[in-house]
């Protein structure tokens, strides 16, 4: 497998998600993974609030265009699915990228983002597009398509908003950027070498390890089976310390690495040689109601996130957030079929876990 560290996509990624730190709260943050909440470096903590606090005098003006539904994509993500930021060496000039695009670009890249997501799978990408030139010759269609959306209410409005006038909404976007950039740089310097030495020991060790070695550094949340492309960007964050994210709409796909993963990764390992342990976190996932009607539908082969949360008349972000805890607790994993990607049962885990169960209980 060819990985390559990607150091100036890193810093460009950290600036564009940092306004998401904008609905910082301390108790969601401590939980985002509640199995092993305990193990968060209190630093990550720290440097949360410093972005909190970069960013509160830009609240009102971020809001329009970062939500706080991890659920609804931001207009970042929206736009850099067609406009990667892979191959940019400064943020000025991606930032520039953008602020050039015409008005039946900027609409065609976020209506393609917007249906490309809600659709819930890869292969309908090309009718995904199709869809997008439509609404683009067709603007009385968009409030119908927005209202068809599984996004929040402000998600939905700020939408429309942008899709009477992109240019200047997209402008504004920048210009706000822009002025944040200079403080988050200062804070970004003191944690630039600390980015670069993972930056670079991931690579190396990727590289160097037989077999799946991307399942391996991941206590295999991450399998190199997902990955179809002939080079692996790696981008280290310092915005996103705790997430292991695999962005695969982008045109130029990246694997996003958190710059505190590896640590917490080794002491969940360290907690995991303990068997009993092990067992009681598995049993304690499968004993949330919500949690285990989400095994159950994907038992079923009920795979989308929607389908899921309206089957459980919930939200799609809270199954996202309990699927967050499966796959780290190893009864779920992430997978590729058919070109899409798919969570499934971890039946490996859980049949080891039923005869371990009866081995403890001394049962028959």
């Amino acid at each position: 497998m060819k990985y390559q560290f990607h150091e100036k996509e890193s810093y460009i990624f950290d600036l564009l998600t940092l306004p998401q730190h904008i609905h910082y709260k301390e108790d969601v943050y401590s939980k985002m993974d509640e199995n092993y909440e305990e193990l968060i470096p209190e630093e990550t903590k720290v440097y949360a609030r410093e972005f909190h606090k970069i960013l509160l005098p830009y609240k009102e003006r971020l809001l329009p265009y970062y939500y706080e539904s991890t659920e609804d994509h931001d207009f970042i993500a929206l736009l850099s699915m067609t406009h990667p930021i892979i191959g940019f060496d400064k943020v000025e000039d991606y930032l520039d990228s953008l602020k050039n695009l015409t008005e039946k670009e900027l609409l065609h890249s976020v209506y393609f983002a917007l249906d490309y997501y809600d659709s819930d799978t890869e292969e309908n990408k090309e009718k995904s597009k199709v869809a997008a030139k439509r609404l683009v010759e067709h603007p009385e269609e968009v409030m119908s398509f927005l209202q068809k959306l599984s996004i929040g209410n402000d998600a939905r409005w700020n939408l429309l908003h942008f899709s009477t006038q992109p240019q200047v909404m997209v402008g504004n976007l920048v210009d706000l950027l822009l002025e944040i950039h200079p403080q988050f740089e200062v804070l970004y310097e003191v944690k630039k070498p600390l980015i670069l030495k993972k930056g670079i020991e991931l690579t190396k060790k990727l590289q160097a390890l037989e077999g799946d070695g991307l399942s391996e550094v991941s206590r295999g949340i991450m399998k190199e089976s997902l990955l179809n492309w002939e080079e692996y960007p790696l981008l280290i964050s310092i915005s996103n310390p705790m997430q292991l994210m695999l962005n695969t709409g982008n045109v130029h796909p990246f694997i996003s690495w958190g710059v505190y993963l590896d640590d917490i990764f080794e002491a969940i390992k360290e907690q995991e040689e303990n068997k009993i342990q092990e067992q009681v976190l598995l049993f304690k996932n499968l004993g949330d109601k919500t949690r285990y009607e989400v095994v159950m539908n994907l038992a079923k082969g009920i795979t989308s996130t929607k389908v899921i949360a309206q089957n459980l008349h919930v939200s799609p972000a809270t199954i996202s957030y309990h699927l967050n805890n499966l796959v780290t607790a190893k009864i779920a994993y992430l997978d590729q079929v058919d070109g899409r990607y798919i969570y499934k049962v971890n039946e490996e885990i859980l049949k080891a876990a039923i005869e371990e169960l009866k081995k403890d209980f001394l049962l028959k």
